[in-house]
């Protein structure tokens, strides 16, 4: 029941370590003309230096590199007829005064070439966003805990974290060559974010339990947000935020969106498309336009095509059903350390795979040159290593923060069953079914003794981390297990199988969402269900379609739930604590979606709410300290007070505390992020690492 496909001594004879040693293939580039003001790699302008002050970061970290911004630009041969036709102006018209500088990469790119990746699902992509999701700001790949600014050119925090202030990019365009100012920002926030009816004010510019800020328009590249109290975690949290896409805001493109917006387009012109499209209402046009759930990031409807974005790469051919094709942006705002545009890429192909051996058959053929974090396991690794050479990809070496890191979440509000959710709430039934689960054989059956087994907690590399949080009730003791069973009252019957206190037999079942948690979950599953069948609970597993599973757990009908235990690091566990305490997100994980419902409502007594429990309520009061305090030092004490209490009364299972992530990409591929980097959600997978700078060696694949 528990054998292994490969032994570890057979995987570590089938294997070598796969060097991915950095392949400097600088092109011949001319040397820059250098203008007065000067940036930072990773930071854009010298601005910056007064927030780093402001921050405070007291790890050592790797020296973000200075260097100028070069005047010259070079035009990316793809674009050069369109110039020459006039139907595009030259490059220098289409970058922005001061553009983002790449820096830090093995080498000068060369243009060209097309990067072929795939997609699970008809209506939405959960494989590829990373290639598209810049945001207003995000961390410094050189060391994961510096703010840098991306989207915006710099900005600056009063002392007291209550005030921040934004300076946009002048010159800067939306991928049809309108300029991005403020008035995209005003938009966003007074005719759809704030409008009843319309759209919400999107985390983190709701503030602490709905409290909004204050958004103040000061230029046409300049606006400010103010809040009545200290909010010290919002410029980190600004890093979620993927700029360019309306649900996220802010920047919203008002030009295209106004032909939606009565306030603009007129009552009969939204009549008519009310008419057109089978609505009732001037709301639901306006939000069928403007409230479209990662356009062009997660979701590549038909219409799409036109509308504006600043991702490097825009949908602009549907060839045939489930395929997309992506080309530049040619008003894309970032450049390499010679002036030339980025991306060097051309295109990006996605194919969409019904299933995952029809995905496994195109990379062994050769046929893809990219496979993220999403569509790779350590399960699979074996069948990665023996068609390396064939497929002409490479294994890159690095560490997930997401992929493999199995979680389980037994649920503490069960609608259906309150029996069984006064045993799930007594605090040796979490103990129990922790200690029950045999983690290193998990590890050598589905990722060949790689992974680091544990509790969830932060990742090592974490200031969060403290070695008690990874251990803590992660040992194999099966006899413990009984033994806290016991405590409970819950007796064995003739069958071996437990008795509820209301004389029926303890059934506990474990649903999840298949691939979509993991390559390997159903394997993971039977393991964790024989487990607990081993001490008297009768466990079972099943797979259902991950819509369903979303409903099912906002239902709260889920006995137990599975997904990946992401949010780990710095860059994202202090703003999204959701595995740890249930603060948000009830369709994955978590373990209550009623006490998620509790958090978030302005009125605790409102009729049908659950009330959770003191200790919990003191989670949730840790969770929003977390985000008003400034200091880092700070923000890590209190975060630590939430996983000595975690340590002692486990709320969810974890099984993996570090785990490779094996992504694959074409073995011509260059600039991919350096070895032992984490990769997966808290990255925005690729994203972080800037992928408009990867390139093929010669502008071609393999």
């Amino acid at each position: 029941m528990r054998s292994k496909v490969l032994s570890r001594r057979e995987f570590l004879h089938l294997t070598t370590a796969a060097a991915l040693g950095a392949v400097a293939t600088a092109c011949a580039a001319p040397t820059p003309q250098i203008i007065e003001k000067t940036v930072e790699v990773e930071k854009v302008v010298e601005k910056t230096v007064e927030v780093q002050v402001e921050k405070t970061v007291e790890i050592p970290v790797e020296k973000i590199v200075e260097v100028e911004v070069p005047e010259g630009r070079n035009e990316p041969p793809m674009l050069e007829a369109l110039v020459k036709a006039g139907q595009l102006p030259p490059v220098d018209e289409r970058l922005p005064m001061v553009p983002f500088v790449v820096g830090g990469r093995d080498a000068i790119g060369v243009y060209g070439g097309e990067v072929r990746q795939i997609h699970f699902d008809t209506v939405w992509s959960t494989d590829t966003y990373d290639w598209m999701s810049d945001r207003m700001m995000q961390y410094s790949d050189a060391d994961f805990r510096t703010l840098v600014p991306n989207m915006i050119e710099s900005w600056e925090g009063s002392d007291d974290g209550k005030t921040y202030t934004f300076h946009m990019r002048k010159g800067m365009k939306w991928s049809d060559g309108v300029d991005l100012t403020t008035e995209d920002v005003d938009f966003w926030w007074n005719k759809w974010a704030t409008v009843e009816g319309l759209g919400w004010v999107a985390n983190p510019f709701s503030g602490i339990q709905s409290q909004r800020c204050e958004l103040e328009i000061l230029d046409d590249y300049t606006f400010r947000c103010t809040f009545d109290y200290t909010f010290g975690l919002f410029p980190h949290m600004l890093t979620r935020n993927m700029g360019g896409y309306p649900q996220e805001g802010p920047f919203m493109p008002a030009h295209f969106l106004k032909d939606y917006h009565p306030d603009f387009a007129g009552e009969e012109a939204i009549n008519k498309l009310m008419a057109e499209l089978g609505m009732e209402t001037w709301q639901q046009v306006t939000n069928r336009f403007c409230s479209q759930w990662g356009l062009n990031t997660w979701q590549f409807p038909d219409w799409a095509k036109d509308f504006p974005t600043l991702a490097a790469w825009t949908p602009k051919q549907y060839p045939s059903d489930g395929l997309i094709i992506f080309e530049r942006n040619p008003y894309y705002w970032k450049v390499d350390l010679v002036g030339n545009q980025l991306p060097y890429l051309d295109t990006l192909r996605l194919d969409y795979m019904a299933d995952q051996q029809t995905m496994e058959l195109k990379l062994i053929g050769g046929e893809l040159d990219w496979l993220g974090m999403h569509d790779v396991t350590v399960a699979k690794y074996p069948l990665y290593k023996e068609n390396e050479a064939k497929g002409n990809y490479v294994i890159g070496d690095y560490l997930s923060c997401m992929t493999d890191r199995y979680t389980l979440y037994p649920r503490r509000t069960l609608s259906k069953d309150p029996v069984l959710e006064e045993i799930v709430n007594h605090p040796n039934w979490t103990r129990a079914l922790s200690v029950a689960i045999d983690r290193e054989e998990i590890n050598e059956s589905l990722f060949f003794g790689l992974a680091r087994m544990g509790q969830m907690a932060p990742m090592p590399n974490s200031a969060y981390f403290k070695e008690k949080y990874g251990s803590a009730w992660a040992q194999y003791d099966p006899a413990l297990a009984n033994q806290l069973l016991d405590e409970m009252g819950l007796t064995k019957g003739s069958d071996g199988i437990r008795v509820r206190p209301d004389g029926k037999p303890l059934s506990y079942m474990i649903e999840h969402a298949g691939i979509r948690v993991g390559a390997s979950v159903n394997e993971f599953c039977e393991m964790v269900v024989t487990y607990w069948r081993e001490i008297g609970i009768d466990a079972t597993g099943k797979q259902i379609d991950e819509s369903l599973y979303g409903e099912r757990m906002m239902a709260n009908e889920v006995e137990c739930g599975i997904w990946h235990a992401d949010r780990c690091t710095d860059m994202l566990l202090p703003i999204q604590m959701q595995w740890y305490v249930p603060v948000a997100d009830g369709q994955q994980g978590g373990v209550s979606y009623a006490w998620q419902q509790w958090y978030a409502a302005e009125d605790k007594e409102a009729e049908g709410l659950v009330t959770p429990p003191e200790e919990i309520q003191q989670l949730f009061t840790w969770v929003d300290e977390i985000k008003l305090v400034v200091s880092d030092d700070e923000r890590v004490a209190i975060g630590q007070k939430i996983f000595d209490y975690l340590a002692d009364t486990p709320l969810a299972i974890g099984t993996v505390l570090e785990s490779p992530c094996p992504i694959l990409f074409n073995k011509n591929m260059r600039n991919v992020p350096r070895p032992k980097v984490p990769f997966g959600w808290d990255t925005y997978g690729v994203n972080t690492y800037h992928p408009a700078a990867f390139f093929y060696e010669g502008g071609e694949r393999a």
